[in-house]
């Protein structure tokens, strides 16, 4: 009996049962197989098999074996292909994975080739005498009140809606970003329009001021004279020159609004928490004619004569809770990034303290800022101890 049917390469396979000698036989030349005998379908225990004809020549054999080295060969290739694609996928996977990563190991070697100082404090706490301790170190670049620009602007507002706009201020002020000035100038575009920019002795000297000279650390007049014209472009340069940015600001009332520049990895920033006894606060507020706007804002009273009692109950619990915070209850990224110094002990011991303060931050004291510190200080212990006679009186 015989099946016909077609197979995959479109010819048709005969399947016969064949039998070697009781069957017929092939014959020579010939591509038709004999078919079993009767006899032999009968039995289940046949010796027959199933056997495909082959109807192709030998040219066709040929034929076959050429395509299928070139199925094999388009295999190879696609295999070839496939690990190729592979690799590159893992190629891009690994490049994207490294850039990553980069992002962090780059700010890391930001972090400790630069480090950004901020000295937290109140009005009238001797704060611009710390300032100026760093202030004249060669190696810090350093601005005063930078804050001011904000308050300024925007004097009818409560000091925590100020707080996030002066954050970023500081923080841009911090990466050498100088444009974020431009929104509160309102004319030229020069270091002249920067608040107490005369006070700051980077901008009085070269890279910023090319026409500057400064030797000595008394410069005010000079630097009026020959650097108000230097433009924003020109004090970025000179920022990024300097190891030490330094910013002093007493109108931060609240630690918390700066967790996230602690917390920044492309900032390493650490914190002086500057503290002042109040009664000499209040002595020393009393004297100032100029903090009208200030009061205001502090106390919360634009529509009234300021109270200076609320404005001082204000700062008060500033620091109360800065101190809370800081010292009672600190969080881990606090560790390292924060200290707090009475006024009081650094002006009886300044050498010492400050030194410390140095090593806080990573400075070194020079033989000329030490005179300048000694000759400083010596005028104001005496002033500290002529206040300190009339408290107890008071007390």
């Amino acid at each position: 009996m015989v099946n016909n049917r077609t197979d995959r390469w479109g010819t048709r396979d005969h399947l016969v049962q064949a039998r070697g000698d009781t069957g017929k036989s092939r014959k020579p030349g010939s591509n038709e197989v004999s078919p079993c005998s009767e006899e032999d379908r009968e039995h289940t225990s046949s010796k027959c098999m199933l056997t495909r004809r082959n109807p192709r020549p030998r040219e066709d054999l040929q034929q076959r074996a050429n395509n299928g080295f070139t199925n094999v060969m388009s295999g190879k290739f696609r295999t070839y292909l496939q690990y190729l694609l592979c690799a590159i996928l893992v190629l891009v996977i690994w490049c994207s994975t490294w850039q990553i990563y980069q992002v962090p190991k780059q700010r890391l070697n930001a972090r400790k080739t630069k480090t950004h100082l901020l000295i937290l404090t109140s009005w009238r706490s001797g704060s611009s005498f710390v300032g100026q301790l760093f202030n004249q170190n060669p190696d810090v670049f350093y601005l005063m009140e930078p804050a001011w620009h904000v308050w300024k602007k925007l004097p009818h507002a409560p000091p925590k809606l100020l707080h996030l706009p002066i954050r970023d201020l500081i923080r841009s002020i911090f990466l050498c970003d100088m444009s974020v000035f431009l929104p509160y100038f309102s004319q030229n575009k020069n270091i002249s329009n920067v608040f107490m920019w005369k006070e700051s002795r980077a901008l009085c000297s070269p890279p910023a001021c090319p026409e500057s000279s400064i030797k000595d650390l008394l410069f005010r007049a000079q630097c009026n004279k020959k650097c108000g014209n230097v433009s924003l472009e020109k004090m970025e340069e000179a920022c990024r020159t300097y190891s030490h940015v330094v910013v002093k600001t007493v109108r931060i009332l609240d630690l918390e609004v700066l967790y996230p520049l602690i917390k920044d990895p492309s900032l390493n920033l650490k914190i002086i928490h500057l503290v002042r006894d109040p009664r000499a606060v209040f002595s020393s507020w009393e004297r100032v004619i100029f903090l009208g706007y200030t009061d205001a804002i502090v106390s919360k009273a634009q529509n009234s004569k300021t109270n200076i009692s609320v404005v001082m109950e204000e700062i008060c619990k500033a620091q109360e809770q800065t101190y809370k915070l800081a010292l009672r209850k600190p969080q881990p990224f606090l560790k390292g990034r924060y200290v707090m110094v009475r006024y009081e002990d650094l002006v009886k011991s300044p050498v010492d303290h400050i030194r410390e303060l140095y090593d806080y931050v990573g400075l070194t004291m020079t033989p000329m800022l030490e005179s300048w510190i000694y000759n400083v200080t010596h005028e104001l212990l005496l002033k500290e101890k002529k206040f300190s006679k009339n408290s107890m009186k008071v007390a």
